[in-house]
């Protein structure tokens, strides 16, 4: 993810398809803000097509320190988010604080929730943290296309739709985290079992190759 993400994401070559669980279909049509959680995977597909598919609902996300994490801000911004700065290594605290606030204003959240290393689906603690101090549920999220240039080097597999195909983004039913919530690992299994649930149906909607596995749990 970088800043060619903010000019591909602003061209109008794709045609965002939104499929959603009704219960999140009823969480979105509340008004209230939502927590997203992707994996790196679908970073270049989700974080192009949400601002498509959800053109009312501001929406912020969080990056790293690095210098690929002050390209990826930079096409972020391009794109309509309100970038905080954070990592799960350095400053993530502090970045959790300001995505809470964003939260507490209205503004959805945009979360990539594995890595930042391999192994590829594997939900780190802080979205189930974010969730249960802000008291919002978590809305998993895949995003898929027919056509797609995948980056299989990477530890991510991270894969960018071709221009002029068809992108699915399907959002999953809500996962809530009760705020005295101590032990985070089950709702992290939920986010990442709902997850790779979604590739299934995300790749059937979309026509496109199944999607490899990315269940950890």
């Amino acid at each position: 993810m970088n800043g060619v993400m903010g000019v591909v994401g602003r061209l109008p070559i794709y045609r965002y398809i939104l499929r959603a669980h009704p219960e999140a279909t009823e969480l979105l049509a509340g008004g209230g803000p939502a927590l997203f959680a992707c994996v790196h995977q679908d970073v270049f597909d989700c974080f192009n097509g949400l601002p498509r598919v959800m053109q009312e609902r501001p929406l912020a996300a969080m990056v790293s320190y690095s210098r690929d994490g002050g390209l990826a801000a930079s096409g972020l911004a391009m794109l309509g988010y309100e970038v905080v700065r954070g990592s799960s290594s350095k400053g993530g605290g502090e970045g959790l604080m300001l995505l809470r606030a964003n939260l507490a204003s209205g503004t959805s959240v945009v979360m990539v929730c594995d890595g930042p290393k391999a192994p590829l689906g594997d939900v780190k603690p802080g979205v189930a943290r974010l969730a249960a101090s802000a008291g919002v549920p978590i809305l998993p999220i895949r995003a898929w296309g027919k056509n797609q240039l995948r980056f299989h080097r990477n530890w991510s597999k991270a894969a960018l739709t071709m221009p002029g195909c068809p992108v699915v983004i399907c959002v999953g039913a809500p996962i809530r985290v009760p705020e005295a919530t101590r032990e985070t690992r089950p709702f992290q299994l939920a986010v990442a079992r709902s997850i790779s649930d979604l590739a299934c149906w995300a790749s059937v909607w979309a026509g496109g190759p199944p999607l490899p596995p990315t269940r950890r749990g």
